[in-house]
């Protein structure tokens, strides 16, 4: 199969190749597959393959012989392991105690993927509890899928909760995945696995389905080795849903896909930082910003505003509580509260070997949203991230995106609410992936798009880790 370039493929390249005939979307699938069962051993990036995916893919192909024609028709996608699928594969957010639940539905992102013809790979490894079960946790570690391992190199970080989603991608364990994010879990594992990541607005991408931490900043989005299959896949992902109130009128525009033009980026305002970074990462970030220049964007040096308050604010534990409770409530597992399942780790302590504080602190919160320390940090989180940080910025310069190193400040546009990309650049002496992230306002993700491929073309594209 290496003879007819599956490797690093691409959705441009997959869909030329059905209609060529040079090779099929059960070539494709089985040729993941196999690389699953050849490199998922050292890996942990995969926790389980859907059973049906070659049948999915004899599908697609059966349609494409008969003329349909659909964005994702036959692509393979990993799904993270919080997010819901329907048929024979579970949704255990990594957790022991989840590990015999099938939810028996698809998420509504997983029900737009399908429409559009993806194939279902699998479910991704991730941080247990998409990270939100202890303190001391490593990234890419659940008690379901083992440590996840960064293919650039086992010492490295493999950035997390998404850890899974990304180490796939980079390894060409597959050709897309879906992550989800609260707070850097998108940004943060696809920096440190050299990938593009979206992580779009809260909203764009209905979370219904997902195992929530923070209704406020959930969301869900793509991750690929290039912007544009990313893009297609975000293009499918999002839309109204009656069940997530986020979702509903949201801006409209031009399809995300025309925004890929190096040409649509040139004069575009761009702010940047001077970052307290490591000299060798300074030197990566200048040479960066002269790439963004070359392609005709007009850079500003900005302060990023710091608010000890917006950091010390924390409002995830009170929502966890509530979300998590209401979607168990919804699921046949045995477990309907949070007192349930931290009961039910504290009897199996092989399940979770780092402890279970986050569980615990936001078990101590009511869960109903009403106190009036709850609803002041959730209106200073606002105020302080989106009117009076990242917006009041961008206003002031008059800019239409921010660029960051690496995945700096990431938790400030989670906070607002805001969309952030990230695009690989090169690597550090230490072989650890070094990139940019461009954020933006809430819907800003078409502006984000220009500037960031007009970044990528620039860029010489880092050579992948050494599983071929």
């Amino acid at each position: 199969m290496e003879q007819i370039q599956l490797h690093e493929l691409t959705i441009e390249r997959a869909h030329r190749g059905y209609k060529e005939g040079e090779f099929t979307a059960r070539d494709v699938t089985a040729y993941y597959l196999g690389r699953i069962a050849t490199y998922n051993e050292r890996l942990h990036a995969v926790i389980q393959v859907n059973p049906d995916a070659l049948f999915e893919a004899e599908a697609a192909d059966r349609a494409y012989r008969k003329g349909v024609r659909k964005p994702l028709l036959g692509i393979p996608v990993l799904i993270k392991d919080n997010i819901e699928t329907n048929g024979l594969m579970r949704t255990t957010a990594g957790a022991a105690a989840m590990r015999h639940h099938f939810a028996g539905r698809d998420a509504e992102l997983v029900k737009r993927l399908r429409v559009d013809g993806a194939i279902i790979l699998g479910k991704a490894n991730l941080s247990e509890w998409a990270n939100f079960l202890t303190e001391d946790m490593p990234n890419g570690w659940s008690a379901v899928g083992g440590q996840t391992m960064n293919p650039y190199g086992d010492k490295l970080d493999v950035g997390g909760s998404s850890s899974g989603s990304a180490s796939a991608v980079a390894a060409n364990l597959t050709l897309l995945a879906v992550g989800s994010e609260t707070s850097g879990s998108i940004v943060h594992p696809s920096v440190h696995n050299s990938i593009v990541g979206i992580k779009p607005t809260v909203g764009l991408i209905s979370r219904s389905g997902i195992i929530p931490i923070s209704r406020s900043q959930d969301t869900a989005g793509p991750m690929a080795r290039t912007l544009r299959d990313a893009v297609i896949a975000l293009q499918s992902m999002c839309g109204e849903d009656e069940s997530d109130p986020a979702t509903l009128e949201t801006p409209v525009g031009p399809p995300y896909v025309t925004c890929l033009d190096v040409r649509q980026a040139v004069g575009m305002r761009v702010g940047f930082v001077k970052p307290d970074i490591s000299e060798e990462e300074v030197g990566l970030y200048e040479g960066a910003l002269r790439l963004l220049r070359q392609a005709e964007v007009e850079l500003v040096e900005v302060t990023l505003p710091k608010h000890e308050a917006l950091e010390q604010a924390d409002i995830l534990f009170d929502e966890f509580k509530l979300g998590v409770e209401a979607y168990l409530a919804n699921t046949t597992v045995p477990f309907k509260t949070l007192s349930d399942l931290i009961e039910w780790n504290a009897e199996h302590p092989e399940s979770i070997p780092h402890g279970q504080t986050i569980f615990e602190e936001a078990n101590a919160k009511s869960g109903k949203l009403t106190e009036a320390n709850y609803l002041n940090r959730r209106i200073e989180d606002v105020r302080l991230a989106k009117t009076e940080g990242i917006d009041a910025l961008l206003a002031s310069h008059k800019l239409d995106a921010l660029v960051l190193p690496h995945d700096m400040n990431y938790d400030m546009a989670a906070k607002a609410g805001h969309p952030t990309i990230t695009i690989p650049y090169k690597r550090k002496e230490s072989g650890a992936p070094f990139g940019l992230s461009f954020t933006g306002t809430s819907y800003a993700e078409r502006d984000l798009i220009r500037v960031a491929y007009a970044f990528e073309q620039f860029v010489t594209r880092p050579t992948p880790p050494d599983y071929s």
